[in-house]
């Protein structure tokens, strides 16, 4: 009879469950690189254009380019950490490399980041996502290495989003703050505004890293990028989870990019689309442990697919009846922000699987796998953005002038996410009865594919 127990279980002078202690402080390791995600993202690009040095058009050729390049060097690092200072504790060393360079990184893009020319500006955005994915990866294989069951993987991960949400939360709020309290602010006052979190988190994340218990990363002899990549291609869970990724980042991004234009052009409130952005995300907060519970009991993929028709049928209902006014925007967006919490499911779905890669490959690829997953995230949104402005552009769809093709605008939102996320849901049934296949050595000699 199959066991729902991942073979990590059982290791000697391990707990024999997460202590509250130690899952609230490896959520609490999240901290500097969760800062430095969407907001970074939202706010850069606009704070870089800004300063006139660079066209507005090398502004989106400079962070294409720098998605691009995380799709060579994210799997590196995750073959790096796989393979590189191996033994008790490596996870944090990583992570503790990771800081400094991304703390001083960070100073310099906001204090001259849009001042300096195209050539060193790229540079030093490879050098910081560099940084950024050596950290955050390492951190995401640490938690595969500390959950033993998939109950224990989506407590874990679970509270890590909620936590990311909470920053988030506090991220959207600091740049509002400022300026509120300093009238005529500049953008570049607020970015500093936003990116003095960090400083918060990184006390927080250094105090955290020596809570968590350490686990050891023993490194193989490598067996090639071939095999590794016939290894990935064989584990149909494993490429059907990216491809879930892929699709629910992608229904993600479609919304973010297209939610300022929405706010403005369909509900009328072009003055409030930051604080129904923020009310989204407070939606998110309050939702990741409720998730997080019901994924605890009824299984991650039943709940990510309840998530996609739930959010899918908002979207949906939109069309028929739009939010009237700033209080019924806002509770749509409280509702909406209820449904970002693929990662919680995504990641501890890899942690889950991580064990059955191990045993097929004969060594543990956590990181590698992690930077995969990564960079499905990054690819999605990337594709979602690219995407949604070719469609805007064929319908037509003028910023200054919103109103002219706000029906084509509200369709696009609505349907390109709803699209995503029922082919998402397709790819999660699959899976499921991939990994059934595989539990149940009756199926899997019954399988044609076998």
């Amino acid at each position: 009879m199959a066991t729902t127990a991942l073979p990590s279980a059982g290791r000697p002078g391990e707990a024999a469950a997460l202590r509250p202690r130690s899952v609230a402080a490896y959520a609490a390791t999240a901290g500097p690189t969760v800062i430095l995600g969407l907001p970074f993202s939202v706010y850069l690009p606009p704070y870089i254009a800004e300063g006139g040095v660079i066209s507005v058009a090398l502004v989106g050729l400079l962070f294409s380019l720098t998605t691009i390049w995380d799709g060579v060097v994210d799997p590196l690092i995750g073959t790096m950490v796989d393979r590189v200072r191996t033994g008790l504790g490596a996870h944090r060393r990583w992570m503790l490399l990771a800081l400094a360079p991304l703390a001083l990184l960070l100073l310099a893009l906001v204090t001259v980041g849009d001042q300096l020319p195209f050539a060193a500006l790229f540079l030093m955005m490879v050098l910081f996502y560099s940084s950024f994915s050596l950290y955050e990866v390492a951190q995401l294989s640490w938690g595969s290495a500390l959950v033993r069951t998939p109950r224990d993987s989506a407590l874990l991960y679970g509270m890590r989003d909620w936590f990311a949400k909470i920053a988030l939360i506090l991220a959207f709020a600091a740049p509002a703050a400022a300026q509120l309290l300093i009238p005529g602010v500049s953008l570049q006052g607020r970015i500093m505004a936003y990116a003095s979190l960090f400083l918060l988190m990184v006390p927080i994340a250094l105090i955290a890293i020596r809570i968590v218990p350490p686990r050891p990363v023993i490194a193989e002899p490598g067996i090639g990028w071939r095999q590794e990549i016939r290894a990935s291609l064989s584990f149909p869970p494993l490429m059907l989870l990216l491809g879930v990724q892929f699709l629910n980042s992608f229904a993600f991004g479609s919304l973010t990019s297209l939610f300022v234009f929405f706010a403005a052009a369909v509900l009328d409130l072009d003055g409030q689309s930051a604080v129904l952005l923020f009310a989204s995300f407070i939606g998110g907060a309050i939702a990741s442990p409720i998730w997080t519970v019901l994924a605890r009991r009824y299984g991650k993929p039943p709940m990510m697919i309840a998530m996609g028709l739930l959010i899918s049928s908002l979207l949906i209902a939109t069309l028929f009846q739009p939010p009237k006014g700033v209080g019924q925007a806002a509770g749509f967006s409280i509702m909406l922000g209820t449904g970002f919490v693929g990662l919680l499911f995504t990641h501890s779905m890899l942690a889950d699987l991580i064990p059955r890669d191990a045993a097929r490959c004969g060594r543990s690829r956590s990181a590698f796998l992690f930077a995969l997953l990564n960079l499905m995230q990054k690819f999605g949104v990337a594709a979602a953005i690219a995407v949604s402005y070719l469609l805007l552009d064929l319908v037509g769809f003028d910023p200054l002038r919103g109103d002219a093709a706000a029906r084509e605008l509200h369709l696009l939102f609505a349907l390109q996410p709803t699209a995503s996320w029922m082919v998402m849901v397709g790819l999660l049934i699959l899976m499921r009865r991939a990994l059934a296949r595989e539990a149940d050595p009756a199926l899997a000699i019954a399988s044609p594919r076998q």
